[in-house]
């Protein structure tokens, strides 16, 4: 099974919000793009399918940042099975407070965040997010 490109992924986020979204400097998986005035701000972490059965990524500081000072910040899960989960992250940002902050000597301070089928977990968080996937050919 395969994690969907991201590169599918930025095409047709550029065709719905009909702008152009191009990699920000030094981001591999944040992308960003300008529609009537609005900055839009794309994060497309992916992850494999893990013996628990969930993906994991995480979200660092500037990342979350960058996301934050969007008009427009989306945040496009790819998972192992093509799946996409695409979420508001305004939405998102709401469960996403200092009070779960990971540190990692080789990551710094980060979240971890668990994306199972139809929802994600920040660790330290019991509180889910309900999100259904798309599937991507």
């Amino acid at each position: 099974m395969s994690i969907p490109d991201k590169g599918l992924i930025i095409e047709h986020l550029s065709n719905k919000y009909s702008c152009k979204l191009t990699t920000m400097t030094r981001k591999q998986i944040m992308f960003e793009g300008n529609k009537n005035g609005e900055r839009i701000v794309v994060c497309t972490p992916g992850s494999k399918i893990h013996k628990k059965g969930s993906g994991w990524f995480d979200l660092k500081m500037a990342q979350v940042e960058l996301l934050d000072d969007a008009n427009i910040s989306i945040l496009a899960v790819r998972l192992e099975g093509n799946k996409v989960y695409y979420i508001d992250f305004k939405e998102l940002r709401k469960l996403i407070t200092p009070d779960y902050i990971v540190f990692t000597p080789h990551i710094g301070e980060h979240w971890k965040f668990f994306v199972w089928e139809s929802h994600i977990e920040i660790q330290g968080n019991r509180e889910k997010f309900y999100v259904q996937p798309e599937f991507v050919s």
